[in-house]
């Protein structure tokens, strides 16, 4: 039986940022064998190309599709290891899904170096225009989970993501403006000037952070050599400054929006994650699952937001009758 999580702990700023969108962190050399794992069914191989450069990218076809999904991980993480599961159920469903690396992360040559939230927004820009142009007839979505979520919002709010018809925020790392600790801030501020290189684990926290129930997952993710949760000082503030722009881009929203958040979140505030909705100016709906925790497409429940989020794209995607005339 897995162990069960412990109970929230009432957590200090500082022991929340260490642990920021972290789940485990590991090396070591990447294998076929370990990839092919995780596509679950995915075509991989593939690459999204901006003007920085390819990203790797993973693509989860389906037959007869009524819409397609581009879709970003959060922070450490990478496309297949956010997605797969949910990836290959929304394609069943209808659902085309798209998931890349973002800069920085994954099987890119990037990983490990923090690219900045400009590139990261413009590897989203860029993204979501080469999709578009694959599927010309279909309508496009942007899911962002974590991390990922702040960069989609903070495109969609800077008027980046021309022609996509919704945007999907699970979890999304909106802990910015004036919802975080000017104190906390600071400090944030003077460890990137005094060691920026610094780089911090979970485990320097003096409270434990559970990012899901699903604990068996967690343990297989801590041996992912691919995935890493231990931001450097620089990139700590880099994230913030992400949040930030989020933050302030979110009235700019007016691409319809779903977010999603997980009762047991222990990694992103709810207050924060409220207040980011709160400020978006519609059309939206927030959906808060009772058996979510901040991995939402991952937990022991993950089929919950699996069909939730399936049923929000499809509702507003071609109705199946025009789908299948498409595909023939």
């Amino acid at each position: 039986m897995a162990a069960r999580p412990r109970p929230r702990a009432r957590l200090s700023a500082l022991a929340l940022g260490l642990s920021l969108l972290a789940a485990g962190c590991a090396s070591g050399p990447v294998t076929p064998a370990f990839l092919e794992g995780l596509l679950n069914g995915a075509e991989d191989g593939q690459a999204i190309v901006t003007p920085r450069g390819p990203l790797a990218l993973s693509r989860w076809p389906a037959e007869a599709p009524r819409a397609v999904l581009l879709a970003l991980h959060g922070y450490g993480d990478y496309g297949p290891s956010t997605y797969a599961g949910a990836a290959a159920d929304w394609a069943a469903r209808g659902i085309e899904v798209y998931a890349y690396d973002q800069r920085g992360f994954g099987r890119n040559d990037s990983n490990r170096r923090w690219p900045g939230p400009e590139a990261l927004i413009e590897d989203l820009e860029a993204a979501a225009s080469d999709v578009k142009a694959r599927h010309p007839d279909l309508p496009l979505f942007v899911a962002g989970h974590s991390m990922g979520g702040g960069v989609a919002l903070a495109a969609a709010g800077e008027g980046r993501l021309p022609g996509v018809a919704g945007l999907v925020l699970l979890a999304p790392a909106v802990w910015g403006g004036e919802t975080m600790n000017p104190l906390f801030r600071a400090s944030a501020w003077t460890a990137a000037q005094i060691m920026p290189d610094q780089r911090f684990s979970a485990r320097a926290s003096p409270v434990a952070i559970y990012p899901s129930d699903n604990i068996e997952m967690l343990r297989a993710l801590s041996a992912d050599p691919l995935h890493y949760a231990n931001p450097s000082s620089r990139e700590f503030l880099g994230l913030i400054r992400l949040m930030d722009r989020a933050w302030t881009a979110a009235p700019g929203d007016r691409i319809d929006t779903l977010v999603v958040h997980g009762a047991n979140d222990q990694v992103v505030p709810e207050r924060s994650v409220r207040a980011a909705f709160d400020r978006l100016p519609g059309p939206k709906e927030f959906a808060y699952v009772s058996t979510g925790w901040h991995m939402l497409l991952r937990d022991l429940e993950a089929g919950t937001v699996h069909r939730l989020v399936g049923d929000w794209i499809l509702a507003r995607g071609l109705p199946p009758t025009a789908a299948a005339a498409l595909a023939d």
